[in-house]
C-alpha cells in the first residue's frame, strides 16, 4: 500500500498527465485512489457548485452529493469493477449539487492502473 507522499506523488503525475483530458473534456471528469486523494476537471467540480479546490478537499463526496437510494449503487460499482472484476461501469444516478438542487447523471467508471494502484476514472454528464 503506498503512503501518503506516494499518494500525493501519483496525484501530482495524474494533474499533468490528465491535463489534456481534463481541460477539453465536454464532461465532468474525475480521478480517484480514495476518499483524500483525488483530482477533478472544473467542469466537474462547476457541476455540482463548487471550486476543484473546494471538491479535491472534501472528504466523503459520495455521502454528500449523491441522493440516499443511489449512493449503494455508485460505491457497490465502484467495489465490484474497481477493485474486483477491472472492467468499465455505466449507470446512471441522481446527485446533488452544493446548493441541495439534484440533477441525473450518466456515469462511467473505468479502472485504470497506475504505479502499483487502480483508480477509478470517472466521467459525468447531466441528462
Amino acid at each position: 500500500m503506498p503512503s501518503e507522499h506516494e499518494h500525493v506523488q501519483i496525484l501530482r503525475e495524474l494533474k499533468e498527465q490528465f491535463k489534456p483530458l481534463f481541460q477539453n473534456s465536454q464532461e465532468g471528469v474525475y480521478l480517484y485512489i480514495d476518499e483524500v486523494h483525488k483530482i477533478c476537471s472544473e467542469k466537474f467540480a462547476r457541476m455540482f457548485g463548487l471550486t476543484v479546490k473546494e471538491w479535491e478537499e472534501m472528504e466523503g463526496f459520495v455521502n454528500k452529493h449523491a441522493v440516499e437510494k443511489d449512493q449503494e449503487l455508485i460505491i457497490n460499482n465502484y467495489h465490484s469493477h474497481i477493485h474486483q472484476s477491472l472492467t468499465p461501469a455505466h449507470f446512471q444516478a441522481t446527485v446533488i449539487r452544493k446548493d441541495g438542487s439534484k440533477f441525473k447523471v450518466e456515469i462511467d467508471m473505468i479502472p485504470i492502473p497506475w504505479r502499483g494502484e487502480v483508480l477509478a476514472l470517472h466521467f459525468f454528464r447531466e441528462v
